[in-house]
């Protein structure tokens, strides 16, 4: 145990307070100083090797990465200039924006704004009358501004919103081409009634979609960088073979027959279900906006029960444009358009052909003079296989109308003459949809959406509602249709846009009827979502994007159902007992809460309405009217204000963004001339003032001139 005692266990090393040069070589530090520092992981002990990294580039001022990590802000423009200072201060601005900020927590998440406190809402809460009578008077004053800048944005939409709104036009225009063209005003139709209460409510569905055939979009929040959906995308074109995109409820493909046979054929199965009224989800959500221009398609046709009874069920179609329409609606449809193909991800663009959804299939075939050349075998036994289109009868007793005859006289006409096919040619395409490498130029039923992205519209669900009359105790049946084209991460997506040409002042506020339309569609629908996405008019650049269901809604705007009841069952109540033809049903906003029926049974009077698509523009006087109408702003955040640190719809509290009056320069008094200046003499005559020499000279030189003259006249009289 010596030798354990004699170990100094408390000894340690002396402290060193200088480094060696051997340290120096060793040190990281002065190697980075050198520009000689050497990746750790490559295995490389040479001491001549390149250094890896630049430090020359990496420590001077780059002017291009300063700009790459800068927030993006989506649709920000310059700031107009303001009339006035803003009521509030720069802190009640900066403490409301931050309870704003947390009501939308999506908005531009790259600009950090801290969670508001108890302090910032009750300021929040204090400043509302002042900021609500500043809110006013901004949007008087933005009203102003429209007529002069903002304007001429909405006058010019750019080619791909003319290309998309034109392929629309032409489509329906398309499918119109079987429906009679004169009509006459036959009634004054209200949509809305004060005396009548009704209550809408679900009983059947008759045939569902599944929804995991639809494709699924990807939402663009958080928006990071420009986000654009003026693309260039395949738009539909007309085709002859299917002239209504549109699948009947027991058939599996797209139909080829003409709206005037779809309309008998839905009025057919909504007899078998029961229902009175069948309607498609765009004319029920026409009836919602009468705020705008709108024209309506309708059918009264009969159909037959089991027991071979004749009944009239009234069939709601789609809307269709009688003339193109103003700028911003051309936008607006356009947009609708372009939406659902840009937020489309690649990998789920194959399902854009929706060729994945069955139904259940039923042969129908159509007898015609076409298809009586072509080799068929039908049997006879199998009667739901085979569909009879009513021909006229040589004695003249048919019950159809005879102008109906007249028209179905003049398509056979038509037909006859289109498919005429020569006997050396080879057989061209028909209803069978046989290829043939040589196809007639000519050919009446050509296919133009064949193989495109057209050839199979979205899935469409089937329900049936009933409408109950709580005045009267009467009850309507009506099965409403409506096409599924998207879904979201949880469920089913309605796409909405909304073009915004203020964006420098504030942004849109949705009317009452848009918002009652959109609730429409959701009350339709199983666990629906709204995603409404503000868009710049010009650009097409997505600045907002809110996604909202139906509770949302409901806690926001209210309870819609009610007024959406009353609409409906006020209308079908208005159009129930109308005599079997065809119908249109015209809305304008000059005419409130009531629209214009149009028969096509014409008689000596009356006013007179004519379908012609001949690619019309609207009146000026009309064309003037909706374009000097400015948006309503509404007092909604977006990214610019949170960037800006300025509330919606307020002034700016900065004195250097108010606009400066321009003052006219003061008129500075010019001398007079020398020769009218005057000078007192202090020496002479008091307060007298003595001509200066200039006016003496004056006087002096025109008493010269004087003598001359009279000199000179002297001389004349002595002559």
């Amino acid at each position: 145990m010596e030798h354990i005692r004699q170990f100094d266990w408390c000894y340690s090393e002396p402290d060193r307070y200088f480094v060696n040069e051997e340290d120096l070589d060793n040190c990281v530090t002065e190697k980075i100083l050198r520009n000689q520092f050497h990746n750790p992981m490559a295995s490389s002990d040479s001491e001549d090797e390149k250094p890896t990294f630049d430090w020359d580039k990496i420590f001077s001022r780059d002017e291009t990465s300063d700009k790459q990590h800068r927030t993006f802000v989506p649709g920000l423009r310059g700031l107009p200039p303001f009339p006035k200072l803003s009521a509030l201060t720069h802190q009640q601005h900066y403490q409301c924006l931050k309870v704003l900020c947390a009501q939308s927590p999506h908005i531009l998440v790259q600009e950090f704004v801290p969670r508001p406190t108890k302090q910032d809402y009750k300021v929040f809460e204090e400043v509302q009358a002042i900021y609500a009578k500043e809110q006013k008077e901004f949007i008087e004053w933005a009203k102003s501004l429209w007529t002069t800048g903002h304007c001429i944005r909405a006058l010019r939409p750019k080619p791909p919103v003319e290309s998309a709104y034109e392929a629309e036009y032409q489509t329906r225009a398309k499918g119109l081409e079987s429906f009679p063209k004169n009509y006459q005003m036959a009634a004054q139709i209200p949509l809305e009634s004060n005396n009548e209460k009704f209550e809408m409510m679900f009983e059947k569905e008759l045939i569902s979609v599944d929804i995991s055939v639809l494709p699924q979009i990807k939402s663009p929040e958080p928006i990071r960088s420009r986000l654009s959906i003026m693309s260039p995308i395949a738009v539909p074109e007309p085709c002859t073979k299917h002239p209504c995109r549109f699948v009947l409820p027991n058939e599996s493909t797209t139909t080829i027959l003409p709206l005037t046979e779809v309309h008998r054929e839905l009025a057919q199965y909504a007899l078998e279900n029961g229902a009175q009224f069948i309607a498609s989800e765009k004319a029920l959500k026409c009836l919602m906006e009468v705020d705008r221009y709108w024209t309506v398609c309708l059918s009264v046709c009969e159909a037959f029960t089991l027991d071979g009874e004749k009944r009239n069920v009234l069939v709601l179609g789609n809307e269709f444009f009688l003339m193109r329409e103003c700028a911003q609606m051309r936008t607006y449809r356009a947009f609708r358009h372009l939406l659902q193909y840009a937020f489309v991800p690649d990998l789920e663009k194959s399902k854009l052909f929706y060729k994945n959804n069955k139904r259940p299939e039923r042969k129908n075939y159509l007898s015609s003079r076409v298809n009586e050349e072509e080799d068929r075998e039908v049997s006879s036994d199998d009667e739901d296989s085979l569909f009879i289109v009513a021909d006229t009868q040589p004695n003249g007793n048919s019950d159809t109308d005879p102008m109906e005859t007249d028209e179905v006289k003049s398509l056979d006409e038509e037909v006859s003459k289109q498919t005429k096919v020569d006997p050396v040619s080879s057989p061209v395409k028909g209803v069978n949809g046989n290829k043939n490498k040589n196809k007639d130029k000519n050919d009446f039923y050509k296919c133009t959406c064949e193989d495109t992205l057209f050839e199979r519209p979205p899935p469409r669900s089937f329900r049936k509602w009933r409408l109950r009359n709580i005045t009267s105790q009467e009850n309507y049946d009506v099965v409403v249709h409506c096409a599924h084209k998207v879904k979201g991460e949880v469920g089913e997506v309605i796409l909405e846009p909304i073009p915004e040409y203020q964006l420098d002042l504030g942004a849109s506020q949705l009317s009452k009827e848009k918002m009652r339309s959109l609730a429409l569609s959701l009350y339709l629908r199983k666990n629906a979502s709204l995603m409404n996405i503000r868009i710049e008019g010009p650009s097409g650049d997505v600045v907002r994007c809110d996604t909202v269901n139906l509770d949302d809604l409901v806690k926001s705007d209210g309870d819609m159902l009610p007024a959406i009841s009353n609409v409906v069952g006020t209308t079908l109540n208005q159009l129930q007992g109308l005599l079997p033809g065809h119908y249109l049903l015209q809305h304008e906003p000059s005419h409130g809460t009531n629209a214009l029926l149009y028969s096509s049974r014409l008689s000596d009077g009356g006013e007179r309405l004519t379908l012609d698509f001949g690619c019309k523009q609207l009146p000026e006087a009309d064309e003037a009217k909706s374009l000097k109408a400015p948006p309503i702003l509404a007092p909604i955040l977006l990214p610019a204000h949170k960037f800006r640190k300025i509330l919606p719809c307020a002034f700016t509290p900065n004195e250097t963004q108010v606009a400066k009056e321009t003052r006219r320069p003061a008129n500075k008094q010019k001398a007079p001339p020398q020769a009218l200046t005057l000078e007192a003499d202090a020496g002479s005559y008091g307060n007298v003032k003595v001509p200066s020499l200039g006016i003496a000279r004056c006087v002096a030189n025109r008493f010269r001139d004087i003598t001359r003259e009279s000199w000179s006249l002297r001389k004349v009289l002595r002559c």
